[in-house]
């Protein structure tokens, strides 16, 4: 009987909370029904312009779904795998890049835009490879994708900017804001008078009027040095960019050119360990001989530069040199690299001057990777650094009076630090 009233009790309690459950489920759907009935409306009449954010990457619209990314440290075909692009759809895709652009060139930072259609097959294709190239692909009436390529102009700065060096010239210029290619732009002018690694000094100064470019404000890259100024304690350096219809050069300010027979060290910031000696004590002979030329330490693979115009008439293994190569240039001139990890040009070649013959390593007799770079003047080693090297021609007297007003303007902005200058005012005359 007790049993009986308990289980009576029980019954009651539960169809009491079925009663509220219920009473809560149609409480809440009247609430949401008129925005549904809101929402459906809208869809009905504007259903074109329906879209939502899944993520900060991928929209979906009622026609299709767009997914924009970025390369990294996949290729482009991983990249489109991985937002469920056919196999099938890349290889169509990349065979229509074809004769545009080949994927493998593809480099980090390159980012691209993909529009898909309901089945997952792309409708439309976007990538920018750095910032100022842009290639679109559609597809046609075949379903071939057509590429078409686009180049964005960017804007154009004239700057002026001082940096003084504290530790290093790279470290002056980067701390001051700009980037590493400005200071490879900046050494190559002085490549012919400046050993970089040996010369600069703290408290030292240079002056650069550049181009800079920028697209959305947004940095894309260096155009041309207009001029160019290193203070030294000792000397100065000058290079204005100048040209005279024909030829394009830099010139100190004298109309003198900059560039020079020989370059002064064959490899970019490398390390004087050894220099030219009559009577040096090998460190592996373990006796005292002649070091005909010097010795510039750096990275293994670092790449080793022809320091004038030449031909190659060696390239092979020689004794103590391990791997060299000997180029004969005009006048009774040689010069010669060893010790090379590598060597890249081969015997009878033309090589122009900056061109990368070797690569710096530690083959023959050496103690550690490093180019040893020797000048020879009929067949007579000379020390590189008192080598007496010829110039070309300077500014002709017709062209005198242009180029000096030249100077004078690019001077005048190359003491007017961070003056932000229109192009055509700069610009006229190079």
């Amino acid at each position: 009987m007790k049993n009986f009233a308990y289980k009576k009790i029980i019954l009651k309690i539960s169809f009491l909370f079925l009663i509220l459950g219920m009473g809560t489920f149609f409480y809440g759907y009247s609430k949401i029904l008129p925005a549904e009935k809101q929402v459906a409306s809208q869809d009905s009449s504007d259903s074109e312009e329906k879209f939502y954010v899944d993520n900060k990457n991928i929209v979906q619209e009622e026609r299709f779904i767009t997914h924009k990314g970025k390369i990294k440290n996949k290729t482009v075909y991983e990249e489109l795998r991985k937002i469920g692009i056919s196999p099938v759809e890349i290889i169509s895709l990349s065979a229509g890049f074809k004769n545009s652009f080949d994927f493998k060139d593809s480099r980090k930072g390159d980012s691209f835009l993909v529009k898909q259609n309901k089945e997952g097959s792309i409708e439309e294709f976007i990538y920018k490879t750095e910032i100022l190239s842009k290639y679109i692909a559609k597809k046609d009436e075949n379903g071939c994708f057509q590429v078409n390529k686009s180049i964005i102009k960017p804007d154009l700065e004239i700057k002026s900017s001082e940096f003084t060096i504290e530790s290093c010239l790279y470290n002056a210029v980067i701390e001051g804001g700009e980037k590493r290619e400005l200071v490879s732009e900046f050494t190559d002018i002085f490549s012919w008078d400046i050993d970089f690694y040996l010369y600069p000094k703290k408290g030292d100064k240079i002056q650069i009027l550049y181009e800079k470019e920028s697209v959305n404000d947004k940095f894309s890259g260096y155009g041309k040095i207009l001029a160019a100024k290193y203070i030294g304690q000792k000397e100065e350096f000058s290079a204005y960019l100048f040209t005279d219809g024909k030829y394009s050069g830099y010139y100190d300010e004298t109309g003198r050119p900059v560039k020079k027979m020989f370059l002064r060290v064959p490899v970019k910031f490398g390390v004087m360990t050894s220099s030219f000696s009559i009577r040096r004590f090998h460190p592996v002979l373990k006796k005292y001989k002649a070091h005909t030329g010097i010795d510039y330490g750096a990275r293994k693979g670092t790449p080793i530069f022809a320091t004038s115009n030449g031909r190659v008439i060696f390239s092979g293994w020689q004794n103590g040199y391990g791997k060299l190569i000997i180029l004969r240039h005009p006048n009774g001139y040689k010069t010669y690299y060893g010790h090379c990890n590598s060597l890249i040009a081969g015997k009878g070649d033309f090589v122009e001057q900056g061109e990368i013959i070797a690569r710096v390593g530690e083959t023959g007799i050496a103690t550690g990777p490093h180019v040893h770079y020797e000048v020879r003047i009929n067949n007579k080693p000379v020390n590189p650094n008192t080598v007496k090297t010829a110039k070309n021609k300077p500014i002709s007297k017709q062209n005198m009076n242009k180029f000096m007003g030249l100077v004078k303007l690019r001077s005048d902005l190359l003491n007017k630090v961070d003056a932000n200058q229109k192009p055509d005012t700069v610009v006229a005359g190079k």
